[in-house]
């Protein structure tokens, strides 16, 4: 969803209120894609205060994530705060300015990249279905926490092959 601000950045005294509902039905990463089980319309309020443009709404956008461990999916929920600062007029000195608010074109405000961004910045480094998720069989690939394997799960370090050997011929 887009939004045309020329109205607000022509005028300072202007403040309007948008409701909006962001339309993605996935957050795409680079390598990822994660499902939106559930999102909602809140009110995106713009305004130009002292010279500088100010963006402010709150929601709570949900996801479908994979555990890292067993890869079943897990809900996440994100609660969006946005309260964003910035002067329009000014100009850009390097690519951290023009990263830092990418979801501004011209006069035009993307409301799913202003979304997006603020749920890329809270991702969790690391998502578990439950604390003591079990994870998958490295063998078959069984998910451990339905049930068990009959899968030797032994990891053998190659570096000690030669040790291995000198304990085996002594036990014979």
């Amino acid at each position: 969803m887009t939004i045309n601000i020329s109205e607000i950045l022509a005028n300072p005294s202007v403040v309007k209120e948008f409701k909006v509902e962001p339309e993605f039905t996935a957050l795409q990463l680079k390598y990822n894609a994660y499902p939106v089980s559930h999102k909602e319309s809140f009110i995106l309020t713009v305004s130009k205060e002292e010279g500088k443009l100010h963006i402010a709404g709150d929601t709570e956008i949900k996801l479908m994530i994979p555990c890292d461990r067993c890869l079943e999916e897990v809900e996440l929920g994100f609660p969006i705060h946005i309260d964003d600062r910035w002067n329009p007029d000014k100009e850009s000195d390097g690519i951290e300015d023009v990263d830092e608010h990418s979801f501004m074109d011209g006069c035009i405000l993307d409301v799913d990249k202003l979304v997006a961004d603020e749920i890329v910045v809270a991702l969790p480094t690391k998502v578990l279905c439950k604390e003591d998720c079990k994870g998958l069989c490295s063998v078959c690939g069984t998910n451990l926490n339905y049930g068990t394997c009959d899968c030797d799960r032994q990891v053998l370090d190659p570096r000690m092959a030669a040790i291995q050997d000198i304990f085996r011929n002594f036990n014979e």
